[in-house]
């Protein structure tokens, strides 16, 4: 009887520790809803603020899962159709509407902004496919979603920060196409800590403080430089590799 007990109890505990990374998986996927109200009523920079918000939430999900060793399938499939809302559709969305109000060329609103959200569901399955859930977190084939979304929200974020409006649609009009075609590509891109594997450990915290602090500076560069880096380093090795052979 006492087995049976304890057992009812370990498995409340189990079911328990899925519950937090769960619910902030839930948590950006209500953001990533908020920001469609929102681009839907106009309001664009509050838009992209969401989009950021549960970028974050995004990253915290799987922080808290390793740390509490709560990884299951459930999770996995969750974390997916919830970042297909708040990276793929809420961004395209936003496209669409940047594009239909700002290009002189208002028909390549839909198609564009269908190609983006196309792009990311088509990441997020190959992405599904290809891994399990466990505590283990290797290198991406293809550009992850929540980094397109960051490309294209932090375009609109920087010109209005610097410019006060929003400018060079062409600009944006070709980081939205780039940010899509790279999820589906092939290109290897690694962790944000290889990327910047020289910047010393003890000037991570002051560094990412910084970053966090002017995000609405500093977000479109780190994202630049931190999808250069992995194009270089993809292009490098495949043009050595084609030469030796």
């Amino acid at each position: 009887m006492k087995t049976t007990e304890n057992q009812h109890i370990e498995k409340r505990k189990i079911e328990k520790k899925f519950l937090v990374p769960n619910a902030i998986t839930i948590c950006n996927l209500f953001l990533g809803y908020i920001s469609i109200i929102m681009t839907m009523n106009g309001k664009y920079i509050n838009a992209c603020w969401f989009i950021v918000i549960a970028m974050i939430a995004d990253t915290l999900d799987g922080k808290t899962a390793r740390k509490l060793n709560a990884f299951s399938e459930f999770g996995k499939e969750l974390d997916s159709f919830c970042d297909a809302i708040s990276f793929g559709i809420a961004p395209a969305i936003l496209i669409y509407s940047l594009l239909k109000e700002f290009h002189p060329v208002k028909e390549l609103a839909i198609i564009i902004s269908f190609i983006f959200a196309m792009c990311g569901v088509l990441r997020l399955v190959k992405f599904n496919i290809v891994t399990e859930a466990s505590d283990s977190k290797a290198d991406f084939s293809g550009m992850p979603i929540p980094s397109a979304a960051g490309l294209v929200v932090s375009y609109y974020i920087f010109t209005n920060a610097i410019f006060g409006e929003f400018i060079y649609i062409n600009l944006f009009f070709a980081i939205s196409i780039i940010s899509a075609l790279l999820m589906v590509s092939t290109i290897k891109f690694r962790l944000p800590g290889k990327v910047f594997y020289f910047i010393p450990k003890k000037l991570n915290f002051p560094i990412f403080l910084v970053l966090l602090v002017f995000m609405k500076y500093t977000m479109l560069p780190v994202l630049v430089v931190y999808s250069l880096i992995n194009l270089f380093v993809a292009f490098n090795k495949r043009f050595t590799y084609g030469k030796e052979e």
